[in-house]
């Protein structure tokens, strides 16, 4: 009896093996290519959008400085006229205070006719800077108390204060003996503090009823 035998021939799959890891080894490497140059496209984009927005900003500070220099100037200038501005109105104060003090003696002589009540006489009247000293001589302390009176009522006058008040013996042109009593009195002049008031207070003080001085 015979026998008979069939041989298999082989196959060679390497070279198959080697082109498929070739394949996956240049598709691998094609995909990252493309990601590293999708990332660099991704970073010079950005890097564009930062330096357009540091331009941007930078552009904004410097109107920003430039806006701060002008307000600074715009500041300076207002502060000087501010200076203008508070000199003149010393100046005018100045001038104003002056004027007053100018028309003070006839002002207070005037006012002194109206207050003055009846059987007072004045003697003397000293003026220190606002401040002034009266004397003179009164049929009674009743008359000297309401000259004190009549001068606190005056607006602009102040510190009304009797200084000294005794009796004394005087004899007139008939050689008579006559009990008076002789006083001195002390007050100060009140500076308004604005103009207006200043004319207010002297109107007042102009309207004010009095005694009169025989």
């Amino acid at each position: 009896m015979s026998t008979t035998t069939n041989s298999i021939p082989s196959v060679n799959l390497l070279p198959y093996h080697e082109a498929r890891k070739a394949a996956r080894r240049k598709k691998v490497y094609t995909m990252l290519g493309g990601a590293a140059g999708a990332g660099a496209l991704v970073v010079l984009i950005g890097g564009f959008y930062i330096d357009s927005q540091i331009d941007a900003v930078a552009a904004r500070n410097q109107v920003l400085k430039t806006e701060n220099a002008s307000m600074d100037a715009t500041i300076s200038r207002v502060n000087s006229l501010k200076k203008d501005i508070e000199a003149l109105l010393d100046r005018q104060r100045a001038i104003e205070s002056l004027q007053a003090q100018r028309n003070l003696p006839v002002q207070l002589l005037e006012e002194l006719v109206r207050q003055v009540p009846e059987g007072v006489y004045l003697s003397s009247l000293k003026q220190t800077g606002d401040k002034f000293v009266m004397s003179g001589v009164a049929q009674s302390n009743e008359r000297v108390s309401e000259l004190l009176r009549n001068i606190s009522q005056v607006t602009w006058l102040d510190q009304a204060d009797l200084v000294e008040s005794k009796a004394i013996n005087m004899t007139n042109n008939l050689r008579e003996q006559r009990r008076l009593f002789e006083f001195s009195m002390r007050f100060s002049y009140r500076a308004p503090e604005v103009p207006g008031d200043k004319k207010k207070g002297a109107s007042d003080a102009a309207g004010t009823p009095a005694g009169r001085k025989v």
